[in-house]
């Protein structure tokens, strides 16, 4: 059976570019996760959850179709044109690239204005109190400081785990405005390469080092207000508002 995408994201056409294989490596309702040989990761699903610039778009009915006959482990013959399972082709040739959106630093007032009337009270009971963040924002910018982020990442549960979206949250207003220390960036971007985390945290926060982040993300910063943060909080079962409470936590409490 052969089935269209209609949209492909640019680092996503990248990976296909340089990777001839690659193998299934996690698989959801709305979309599944592929990687190559070094974890490099390609989600393909709809666009329930928006737009990943290392994404691919398909509709409702082709996922419904392509998760009949996918298995996790399953290896996809990979190319720009077109990814090929024993049991299906997904045609990439009439998908529109996706070019991600650079971080607007335009409107950050305004998106700080807008977060701060959310509630973030009930994180305070567990392992993300207000206290605990703020303590690890501010040695973010001491660069004498140890390494603050190590508490935060892959703590909580999931293929996201809370802390790991947190920290997503944190490095985009490091976007908006500067101002983690370079050595903690440094030591971030190895240490999530230790098997610290999962795969699909680590491949979010190596792109959010770059300032790069998912369409729901820089919406907030090129449209603030209530329509963009809570589509946001619609992210995942709790991703977007693990996001959301560290871009609070991080222009409110620093």
């Amino acid at each position: 059976m052969i089935y269209e995408a209609s949209a492909i994201g640019e680092i996503a056409l990248s990976l296909l570019k340089n990777n001839q294989r690659m193998r299934v490596h996690s698989i959801f309702t709305n979309g599944f996760n592929i990687v190559n040989d070094n974890n490099d990761l390609i989600f393909i699903g709809t666009d329930k959850n928006g737009y990943f610039p290392f994404g691919i778009t398909i509709n409702k009915y082709t996922m419904h179709h392509i998760r009949e006959s996918l298995q996790t482990g399953d290896l996809l013959k990979t190319d720009t044109g077109a990814i090929n399972h024993h049991d299906f082709m997904l045609n990439l040739k009439h998908a529109e690239t996706f070019i991600y959106n650079k971080v607007s630093t335009q409107n950050t007032a305004a998106v700080k204005h807008a977060v701060k009337h959310y509630d973030f009270s009930d994180y305070n009971s567990g392992d993300f109190s207000s206290d605990i963040l703020s303590r690890i924002i501010t040695d973010l910018g001491n660069s004498e400081a140890a390494f603050p982020l190590g508490y935060l990442v892959g703590r909580g549960q999931g293929l996201t785990p809370s802390g790991d979206d947190m920290i997503t949250g944190i490095l985009y207003v490091h976007c908006l405005e500067p101002f983690i220390a370079g050595k903690h960036l440094e030591t971030l971007s190895s240490y999530i390469r230790e098997n610290v985390t999962t795969i699909v945290s680590e491949s979010f926060i190596r792109l959010a080092l770059d300032g790069i982040f998912s369409r729901r993300i820089t919406d907030i910063g090129d449209s603030p207000g209530t329509d963009s943060m809570d589509a946001l909080l619609e992210l995942g079962s709790s991703s977007g508002r693990d996001t959301l409470y560290g871009i609070y936590m991080t222009l409110n409490r620093r």
